[in-house]
């Protein structure tokens, strides 16, 4: 028999909600805006919507569900089923979101970071398979990531572990969201990448990214874009770019000594651009025998990893995985 669940990925602009099966395919999904400005209870109340229609469009019935699982940025508390206080969903505080959606449903509810849903999903039917310690890296408007030691998940003291993004890689560096100075979110990620380009435009300098921007706010995309048209100063922000890469990248391979790091989210779609400039910075700053052990290559789920994450936080329960 082939086990279900349905899989909510919980963001700060979209909620995509899906049922898949044990063996890693989604039978149906939609994406629909979170709308986090109006609030937790009128998001958690488009998340109770989304996972009805889901449900009625594949004609499952609730009691043929193994549960739900919800993949929600943190922190939070996936032992009590609590959102704690993510920065980008406005004014959730210690939202009991595993019993609002247990009083709703009556099945059976699971919760973790969307980070970790998605490394779960990557370990399972993606780059991870078959590596016992591998990690997964999301590099898009932040920086997330998940941990599998051993073969299982990790989730730290209070399910707040790996939170790559937030590891200091200059001391002295801009502050991040989290109210921290100079993490690997503040300089590796997307959002970092447009902000470092728009710091340059609005400096004056002699660039193609703020025409190919137009009226638009500047987004790393029109980085890549200039440097593909030969820009010098698009192609310096690149360089700058996978170096930070590189800096994260070689104390990720310090911390957890994994066999594989695979590295998602919208920057992954440049892989190609960026890869050796991203290890040419690892090769000379990572341990020796860390480096030896472990590759480096583009995670292979895209879009839907943390929906498929999600689900399978219900799965691995009742396929006895993880």
């Amino acid at each position: 028999m082939i086990d279900i669940a349905c899989g909510v990925d919980l963001g700060g602009t979209k909620i995509n909600t899906g049922i898949v099966n044990s063996k890693g395919e989604i039978l149906y999904n939609i994406k629909i805006p979170t709308e986090a400005q109006k609030g937790p209870y009128e998001v958690i109340e488009r998340i109770i919507k989304s996972i009805y229609e889901v449900v009625d469009k594949t004609g499952v019935k609730l009691k043929d569900l193994s549960g739900i699982g919800v993949g929600s940025p943190g922190p939070l508390d996936a032992e009590a089923g609590i959102v704690l206080c993510p920065p980008n969903l406005t004014g959730w505080v210690n939202i009991p979101l595993t019993e609002i959606l247990k009083k709703e449903f009556g099945i059976k509810i699971r919760i973790n970071n969307d980070a970790n849903a998605a490394a779960l999903a990557e370990y399972l039917f993606g780059k991870g398979r078959g590596i016992n310690n591998f990690v997964y890296i999301t590099v898009s408007t932040g920086i997330g990531g998940g941990v599998i030691i051993n073969g299982k998940l990790y989730n730290g003291a209070n399910s707040n572990a790996a939170e790559i993004g937030h590891h200091t890689i200059n001391f002295d560096g801009p502050r991040c969201g989290c109210g921290n100075y100079g993490c690997f979110e503040a300089f590796a990620s997307g959002t970092a990448l447009a902000g470092f380009a728009k710091d340059v435009v609005d400096s004056g300098k002699d660039t193609i990214i703020k025409e190919i921007a137009g009226n638009r706010a500047i987004k790393a995309e029109y980085v890549f874009e200039a440097a593909e048209k030969g820009d010098k100063i698009a192609i310096e922000l690149i360089e700058k770019e996978a170096f930070y890469l590189g800096i994260g990248i070689a104390n990720i391979m310090s911390f957890y000594n994994p066999e594989r790091i695979a590295v998602g989210g919208g920057i992954s779609c440049h892989w190609k651009v960026l890869y050796d400039k991203i290890m040419a910075t690892v090769n000379k700053r990572a341990l020796k025998p860390n480096k030896e052990i472990c590759d480096v290559v583009k995670a292979q789920l895209g879009e839907n990893v943390g929906l498929l994450g999600a689900a399978l936080l219900v799965l691995r329960e009742s396929k006895g995985v993880l």
